[in-house]
């Protein structure tokens, strides 16, 4: 269970977006936790085949740094039967903020832009996380004007929701 502010203790494991056998890579959202605070989507750091859920869905106090899933490295290691079991490891994950976007459910060509006269002819558009795009903006505008700052819970050393 990765801690979601220095401060937290303990969570609910909300839901599973991965399950046994599924290969995951860095980056990929695999569950969803709760806190008194905030829902928030868990990342993997590391890429490799679930090999075990270890923590049911809805699971309320799940301490933090608890083991909630179990990953191998490679599928190989599965498919090949061998009388000793392959080495795993527990799942390294960092929290990633605020619910799925809907759009992931929706195929891609139902997601094209809407129509927008103010957009220049030729805009193109990239697929990326809230998170990500409020770190770049704020880091533009910082890069920008020495004048703009960054102050709040959880920035710097503990690499709060924005690292």
């Amino acid at each position: 269970m990765p801690a979601l502010s220095p401060t937290m203790e303990e969570g609910t494991l909300a839901k599973w977006l991965v399950k046994a056998g599924d290969t995951v890579r860095s980056g990929d959202i695999i569950a969803e936790i709760e806190t008194d605070k905030a829902t928030m989507e868990v990342e993997a750091v590391d890429e490799g085949v679930i090999d075990a859920l270890l923590v049911d869905e809805g699971t309320e106090g799940v301490k933090v740094n608890a083991p909630i899933a179990r990953m191998r490295e490679d599928k190989e290691a599965a498919a090949t039967e061998s009388p000793t079991p392959p080495p795993t490891r527990q799942v390294a994950v960092q929290p990633a903020p605020g619910p799925p976007e809907a759009s992931a459910t929706v195929p891609p060509a139902a997601r094209a832009p809407p129509a927008d006269p103010d957009l220049p002819v030729g805009t193109t558009f990239t697929r990326t996380t809230v998170r990500d795009a409020l770190r770049n903006a704020m880091a533009e505008e910082m890069r920008r004007d020495e004048r703009v700052f960054l102050m709040g819970e959880e920035v710097a050393q503990y690499q709060g929701a924005y690292k």
